[in-house]
This record gives structure tokens, C-alpha cells and sequence, in this order.
């Protein structure tokens, strides 16, 4: 990269890329709740509040450390224009991290400089443009194999939900079975106790009490358990 290029690009080309990715990945927080305005304006239907509150205590616990663990373990990979436009558009490890990481090794530009970072964001963004593509032809054909589809196979689909769930414990559990398999039986007695109706008490019905349970208990067990094997090992 000559003088000039090298110039333009801290003078114009990374100001601009820090200016917009701010002001979207802004604007992506209101975004995000226009789907459910639009539901409930158009067809009149209203969320259950006991179940987003559920959802959201899930979800939360689940993707807060990624917050902090994706910028430091992706930003060599996706450099600056490449982390805003994967925290937009999402997929950032399973799609935005590869392509990228491809990127660079193929044209074999050296990390942190202007020559990689502008390869980074030609690779992330054509990877988003790959998926989205990808995902709305998949929803449209998967749209009309639903009509198709006999009354037994709907039926089935109603526990993908719970088999993902149960998939993603198992992922983890894998990694440590003594703290999963406490976790599954916390889990276990904490549904039981909401059906007997021990949190109805609660606002919303307390539908949410079983899942901030485990992860209450799961940040305290967890705790416990690995400064006991650290304090073995010392």
C-alpha cells in the first residue's frame, strides 16, 4: 500500500467505517424489536410477558460472556469493519470468523494491517450477502413444504424447541459431566416446584423462576466446584 492509499485509509476510510458501524449497531437495538410491534399491530397478537421474561433471562445468561470473549478472540479475525458488520448481521464465529479467516490466509495478509482489514470486510460482508441469500430460499422452500406436510409431521415439529434446548445442555454437559449432571437434577426439581405452582406468587405467574434458578445456582455451583479443583491442583 502505497503512501497515498495508506493516508486515505486512516484519514477517511477508517473514520467512516467507525462513524457508520456505530450509528447501526445503534440503530440495531430498536430494529430488533420492530418484528414484534409489526405482529402485534397487524395480527393483534401480544407476547406472552412470562415467556419473554423467560426467554430473555435464558438468552442473556447464555450470550453475555460472548459479548466480551468475541471481541477479544475475534477482532485479530474480523478487524474492526468486519466486528460491526458481524455484530449486525450475526453468525459471527460459525460464518463471518471463517470466511474471513479464509480470506486472509488464501491472499495471505498479515493481521492488523490495512491490507487485512480491508480483506476482512470484503469477506465478511459477502459472506452475510451468502447467507441471507441462503437463508431466505431455504424459507421459502421451507415455507411451502409446511403446507404440504401431513398433520403427524407438524405435530413433531413442536418439540424441535425442546430438543434444541436439550442439545445445547448436552454440548456443554459433555465438557463437565459432574457439573451438568448436578445442573440437570437443579433443573429437574426447579420445573417440578413452578408445577406445583410454588411461584405463582410471582409477577407474569413466575414462569421464569425455574430458569433464573439454574442460572443463579449455576454461576454458584460452578464456582465452588472449580476453586476446589484449583485449589487441588495448587
Amino acid at each position: 500500500m502505497n503512501e497515498e492509499k495508506y493516508t486515505s485509509y486512516h484519514k477517511e476510510y477508517m473514520p467512516s467505517i467507525i462513524k457508520w458501524g456505530r450509528c447501526l449497531n445503534l440503530l440495531m437495538v430498536p430494529a430488533m424489536f420492530f418484528p414484534i410491534l409489526l405482529i402485534m399491530i397487524v395480527y393483534g397478537v401480544k407476547p406472552n410477558m412470562a415467556g419473554a421474561t423467560s426467554g430473555a433471562i435464558a438468552y442473556i445468561s447464555f450470550s453475555l460472556p460472548y459479548y466480551f470473549t468475541e471481541l477479544i478472540a475475534l477482532g485479530p479475525i474480523l478487524h474492526v469493519p468486519g466486528t460491526y458488520i458481524g455484530f449486525v448481521a450475526g453468525n459471527t464465529r460459525n460464518i463471518c470468523a471463517v470466511a474471513t479467516s479464509s480470506a486472509l490466509d488464501v491472499t495471505g495478509a498479515k493481521t492488523g494491517t490495512p491490507e487485512a482489514t480491508i480483506m476482512a470486510t470484503i469477506a465478511t460482508a459477502t459472506s452475510v450477502i451468502m447467507k441471507f441469500v441462503i437463508v431466505f430460499v431455504i424459507s421459502l422452500a421451507g415455507g411451502a413444504l409446511l403446507k404440504v406436510l401431513p398433520p403427524q409431521v407438524l405435530t413433531c415439529l413442536t418439540f424441535l424447541l425442546p430438543s434444541l434446548f436439550g442439545a445445547m445442555w448436552m454440548q456443554w454437559a459433555i465438557t463437565d459431566v459432574k457439573l451438568g449432571g448436578i445442573l440437570f437434577v437443579v433443573a429437574l426439581i426447579a420445573n417440578f416446584v413452578y408445577r406445583k405452582g410454588a411461584f405463582s406468587f410471582f409477577p407474569a405467574g413466575g414462569e421464569y423462576m425455574p430458569v433464573l434458578i439454574c442460572v443463579i445456582l449455576g454461576f454458584i455451583i460452578a464456582k465452588m466446584l472449580y476453586s476446589k479443583r484449583s485449589a487441588k491442583t495448587n
